[in-house]
């Protein structure tokens, strides 16, 4: 057993604090800043009492928040506070929300930040699942609770990993499975025993809105870029496909794919993105993934490396084995950032956000073949303070895009 402060992630959010500004700026000039600390899982940011939708909220909201819409088409929210963490729902498309039901009793301190996010999901019987990562016996440690009675109340929140107590657990991902089955994907650091070297493990299990954790946490590969979050989907075959930054040799992080299999087979693992981009440091800078009816993959990503920088976009007809060549979206000087993709049959929808130095835009582009050919990017919106990422969310009403910010608080923006 390790001692916490052993961990790279213990604190580190302090000095993240200092050179996050810093760094925003220098990743795109093609800045060669080299970051000694890991990650960050900073304390949440609250927002000013009164924002739209967090007036009555006790510390008036947070700024990294999490939707998702249940099968009646309700619109569910989970919002982190310094010490609470909190679910509501909307039945008016995200126009106004319930008043919010606390998770946890104690207070803890979350601990948050735009990859390191609270996730939630409904299931087909109504079950609600939240995940969210707070300081325990260890820096950081995701908990996850149910709610069996339409949100009313929420059980006690326990620790997801059997190793919670003695090893970091943090950026935690729900997928849900084509038969409705909750799965957790986490990074994992039960496993390191070289603090010198970089690199976490990935762990997964499944959960039940019954029983709670149905399954012992199953590890799925090593080398994962410590602060990058997990990208998720489920292929026709029903396994899990991970798309996410992985370290490879002489400390080049780039993006590789994972593929479960049946009857208890070790996963597979595949490098997927070639742009060398070597760091010493983590980019805090997770890809997107998603998997249309057709079995064709869609990818969206970051990257600084010595052979493309930017955000860009490929598919793949072959399960992820080749993608097409790597189309270049967002405005280079202006900080393209954080995309997320949904693909609905030949209709595939990309967001992400640019900042200009004065205001954050959030974009759209579309395609309607596939992903061969785009429509122009286009700003939907834009916000003069922090903003969260944004995140592509759908239902028999339509895709939206839910995204937060400091000032002008909670929107989610039909893009139909």
């Amino acid at each position: 057993m390790y001692k916490p402060t052993d961990s790279p992630c213990f604190n580190c959010y302090k000095l993240f604090q200092i050179i996050f500004k810093l760094l925003k700026y220098m990743f795109f000039a093609g800045s060669s800043l080299a970051l000694i600390s890991s990650c960050s899982h900073s304390n949440q940011v609250s927002l000013n009492a009164g924002t739209a939708n967090y007036s009555h909220y006790p510390d008036g909201g947070g700024l990294v928040v999490s939707a998702a819409f249940a099968p009646d088409g309700r619109l569910w929210r989970v919002v982190p506070e310094k010490h609470l963490v909190y679910v509501d729902v909307s039945s008016d498309l995200g126009k106004t929300f319930s008043p919010p039901v606390p998770l946890n009793t104690e207070s803890q301190s979350i601990k948050v930040s735009g990859e390191n996010r609270p996730g939630i999901v409904v299931d087909r019987s109504g079950h609600i699942y939240v995940i969210y990562a707070a300081e325990s016996t260890q820096p950081v440690a995701i908990f996850y609770s149910v709610s069996k009675d339409n949100g009313q109340s929420f059980s006690a929140p326990m620790p997801l990993s059997d190793k919670a107590a003695d090893a970091n657990t943090f950026q935690g991902r729900f997928g849900v499975d084509r038969a409705g089955k909750v799965h957790v994907f986490w990074h994992d650091e039960r496993n390191r025993t070289d603090w010198r070297q970089s690199g976490n493990a990935i762990y997964y299990t499944t959960i039940d809105g019954g029983n709670g954790v149905s399954a012992s946490a199953q590890k799925l590969s090593d080398t994962l870029c410590d602060c990058c979050r997990i990208a998720t989907a489920f292929d026709k075959d029903n396994q899990a496909v991970l798309f996410t930054r992985f370290i490879y040799p002489v400390g080049i992080r780039d993006h590789g794919m994972l593929r479960t299999q049946s009857n208890g087979k070790e996963p597979l693992t595949w490098r997927v993105t070639f742009d060398d981009w070597v760091i010493e440091g983590c980019p805090e800078h997770g890809p997107a993934i998603s998997i249309s009816d057709d079995s064709r993959y869609h990818i969206a990503w970051f990257t600084q490396g010595k052979v493309r920088q930017g955000l860009f976009y490929g598919y793949s007809d072959d399960e992820g084995q080749h993608f097409s060549k790597p189309i270049a979206f967002g405005e280079l000087k202006n900080l393209p950032s954080h995309p997320d993709i949904l693909a609905q049959g030949k209709h595939i929808i990309l967001t992400w956000t640019e900042f200009d130095g004065k205001k954050t835009q959030l974009f759209v582009m579309h395609s309607n073949d596939g992903g061969k050919i785009w429509s122009q990017p286009k700003p939907i919106a834009q916000f003069s303070a922090d903003a969260d990422f944004p995140l592509l969310l759908s239902n028999k009403q339509g895709v939206f895009v839910s995204w937060n910010s400091k000032l002008e608080g909670y929107r989610l923006i039909p893009l139909n």
